[in-house]
């Protein structure tokens, strides 16, 4: 079982961090029938899915990073072709619970699915490509589950959403992007051309900061124009406390602070719609 947990990425925060990115699109729509559970049931099995797939992917790069060897270990433990397997059969599952719904929910947990087979398999394996492998880790992670869930509970266009979702795309990719910088050893190591490996650790930290700023200024227009300006202030202070982790050097520090940090956004983010 620990194992399978630390493949899952299961570990506290990250549990409570996917089943936010899951559900909180069908918060904005303010309905939760069956339908709508089964499909943020698919976008969770679809994410954590993503996870198995990264760690047999990564097994040379884990073995060289000193925070990342757990996971190596555990690739190791169960064996790498089962893990192979264990990814696919998730994938397979969550794309079955996506069509039981509706063809666009099918879709768009589809879409997450070929950007992780993308993200991590060669040859395309965008993770080791610059900037491409944060933006699709952000959009596979936390824009397409927010639209599915959203599309699943009837949700309307509305603008102010689009800035809400927007905006937490760009924090998700600044995040992503920040989440990486301990891998540079590792990735480095193995040629992988992230943007840490490229441009050094401080030209990351700044790109994240950047993007946060970002998402902080579409989140806090999205929620002004849909709540008011009191929930903008609300959702905007949970969201830039990440920012005073941004230079944790360590992945256990990442871990135990800045993504914490993340998961409160996540968690406040989610409860707006159903509070205001």
């Amino acid at each position: 079982m620990p194992a399978l947990t630390h493949l899952h990425r299961l570990e506290h925060p990250f549990g409570v961090h996917y089943a936010c990115c899951a559900a909180w699109g069908a918060c904005y729509a303010t309905r939760f029938d069956l339908a709508v559970v089964i499909a943020v049931l698919a976008n969770f099995v679809a994410i954590i899915s993503g996870n198995p797939l990264n760690a047999y992917a990564d097994l040379r790069n884990d073995i060289h990073t000193a925070e990342k060897r757990h996971l190596a270990q555990a690739v190791q433990e169960i064996g790498a072709d089962k893990v192979l397997a264990l990814a696919i059969f998730e994938m397979i599952f969550a794309q079955a619970l996506a069509i039981a719904v509706s063809w666009r929910v099918a879709v768009g947990v589809g879409l997450i699915l070929v950007l992780y087979l993308a993200y991590n398999l060669e040859p395309i394996r965008l993770k080791r490509r610059g900037y491409s492998g944060p933006v699709v880790l952000a959009i596979a992670a936390g824009l397409l589950p927010s639209i599915t869930a959203y599309a699943a509970a009837g949700g309307r266009a509305d603008p102010a959403v689009w800035l809400v979702f927007s905006g937490v795309a760009a924090l998700a990719t600044g995040r992503a992007l920040w989440w990486a910088v301990p891998d540079r050893a590792g990735d480095a190591h193995v040629g992988s051309r992230t943007p840490a490996v490229v441009y050094g650790t401080r030209h990351a930290v700044n790109a994240t900061t950047q993007l946060t700023a970002g998402g902080l200024l579409l989140v806090g227009g999205g929620l002004w124009f849909r709540f008011g300006w009191m929930w903008a202030a609300v959702g905007v202070a949970a969201c830039s406390a990440f920012l005073l982790a941004r230079d944790l050097p360590t992945a256990r520090q990442q871990l135990r602070y800045g993504m914490s940090m993340a998961v409160v956004s996540t968690v406040v983010l989610a409860a707006i719609p159903l509070l205001a």
